[in-house]
């Protein structure tokens, strides 16, 4: 794969210990990507392998999306933000689609998500519209668009609003990495959480995805849960800090 090859978009997927859970998600991911190159898309895949056990990765060499574009990227962080950086450092796309190695999608989520980066402007961070909770918990719910009537910015004090999958431009990413969330050494995690209120800082604005759907799948011990158990909290943004300030000069 030639470096200089033009590509649309990058399709990042990090991967830890998910098993055989990620021949699913390839799965499904597929299903987005031929509907996406069908409609003139062009994309590659970049998967990042962060300390990734033996059953993941004979799962991945094994499934036939390994034998497409694809960038692999091997890290040793087990932590999804420094991981994600690594892999949007390697990518070639225009765009990045920053999705989960156990998580599922609507076939329209990457064709959609271009279609609506292009009508919203560069400056645009996507999520799915609906977001549909499975595992061990069943729920679902409506994403929260920044233009529309129920983005509230304080509500981010005490709530994140956006799940982790994100399409923008890749400067977006570059601008604005995900920083690093070691509870146990700092205190702090919820890195997602953090990164959706520094974009909002950064000047950039959450956008939905009408008619896209992201299939979140729940576990009885995830990265979430276990930063809950700890008492971890967000890391200090900007966007409070800004708004701080703000107050104080008026």
């Amino acid at each position: 794969m030639n470096r200089n090859d033009a590509v649309d978009v990058s399709l990042l997927i990090t991967f830890h210990g998910e098993g055989v859970l990620a021949h699913s998600t390839l799965n499904s991911i597929e299903r987005c990507r031929r509907y996406a190159e069908a409609a003139g898309i062009t994309t590659e895949y970049v998967w990042v392998l962060d300390a990734v056990d033996d059953e993941t990765r004979n799962v991945l060499m094994a499934h036939p999306a390994a034998a497409g574009k694809v960038q692999i990227v091997e890290v040793d962080y087990r932590d999804a933000g420094p991981s994600r950086n690594a892999g949007i450092q390697a990518a070639r796309g225009a765009a990045v689609a920053i999705l989960d190695g156990d998580d599922y999608f609507s076939t329209n989520w990457i064709e959609r998500a271009w279609f609506y980066l292009r009508e919203y402007g560069d400056h645009a961070v996507l999520h799915p519209e609906f977001v549909v909770n499975f595992g061990s918990q069943a729920a679902y719910c409506w994403q929260v668009d920044q233009a529309g009537q129920y983005y509230e910015q304080d509500g981010l004090l005490v709530s994140n609003y956006w799940t982790a999958w994100t399409f923008a431009k890749r400067g977006v990413y570059l601008a604005c990495p995900y920083s690093e969330a070691r509870p146990a050494q700092t205190g702090f995690g919820y890195e997602d959480w953090h990164w959706n209120c520094e974009i909002i800082a950064a000047g950039f604005e959450h956008r939905l995805v009408w008619g896209a759907v992201g299939f979140y799948r729940r576990k009885k011990v995830s990265r979430v849960t276990s930063d809950t158990a700890f008492g971890a909290i967000v890391p200090p943004t900007r966007l409070f800090a800004l708004n701080a300030l703000i107050k104080d000069t008026l």
